[in-house]
């Protein structure tokens, strides 16, 4: 890849996947922590920290690079929004963009990337990058779902569709019929940690979609070896993600940890 692509890395595994394919592109990053923000600088042609979204910046430095192609990548915690008042925290484009859009995530992050391309700037699909990360139809990993899980699974699929329009719940987790917990604002290991608890570790399945017109330039559904050990911690058995729609993070690690805890994963 050419280093006239940029880069805006969250939370998680999926930025230093995708920096890693690249040839030192610009990285702007918004991980809490230094050390998480140093983990990409050995793939980075500049790197710049962020302690919150800041566009009018992201806009400036893009363009200072010379970059032309956005990508955006890995989870900002929306509780940034909430935390303090928006005139403390951000500049006055993001706050902006803030005000005037609903503060749902499809619609938030459409008008982001709007912000961008009327800039000039391209927003790349990430999925493009990593297309080997892509998960399959089928299974995935060690075993099929039983038909119990099976169930479940159809069960957990048709709530998705009413919940996934509204820009929520993302993902679901459900036993015996019954629905568990379903994805919000923290996120799809909160949501599974929530779910374990209410179950009492007695099994259950996680059913993870993303809605119909969800632009797949951002915000694809991602798993990796965090989700697996936090249903193995819930004592949660299978997970059910859409082929073609869904990343899986370290595909090799986390597909032999879902068969070393007989956790079944498929492709739906």
């Amino acid at each position: 890849m050419n280093n006239n692509i940029a880069l805006i890395a969250g939370e998680g595994a999926l930025p230093l996947a995708i920096a890693q394919k690249l040839d030192k592109p610009l990285i702007l990053t918004l991980r809490r922590s230094r050390s998480e923000a140093e983990s990409l600088e050995a793939y980075a042609g500049k790197l710049v920290c962020m302690n919150s979204p800041n566009l009018g910046r992201c806009v400036r430095e893009i363009k200072n690079f010379g970059a032309d192609t956005l990508i955006m990548a890995g989870r900002v915690p929306k509780r940034f929004i909430y935390s303090m008042p928006l005139v403390i925290l951000f500049d006055k484009l993001t706050r902006d963009i803030i005000r005037q859009s609903s503060r749902d995530d499809h619609s938030l992050l459409g008008a982001i990337v709007k912000v961008f391309e009327r800039e000039g700037i391209k927003v790349m699909p990430y999925w493009q990058i990593l297309p080997e990360f892509i998960a399959a139809e089928g299974k995935l990993a060690s075993r099929e779902p039983s038909l119990s899980e099976r169930k479940d699974i159809d069960y957990g699929r048709e709530i998705l569709r009413v919940t996934l329009p509204c820009s929520f719940g993302q993902a679901i987790a459900v036993s015996g019929g019954c629905v568990l917990a379903v994805e919000a604002m923290e996120g799809t290991d909160a949501m599974i940690q929530r779910a374990g608890s209410l179950s009492g570790r007695k099994g259950g399945v996680v059913v993870k979609m993303m809605r119909e017109d969800q632009d797949l330039r951002y915000d694809l559904p991602t798993i990796g070896v965090k989700t697996i050990e936090a249903m193995h911690e819930a004592g949660l058995t299978c997970l059910a993600v859409q082929a073609g729609r869904t990343l899986i993070i370290e595909p090799d690690e986390t597909l032999k940890l879902a068969g070393k805890y007989n956790i079944a994963v498929w492709g739906i």
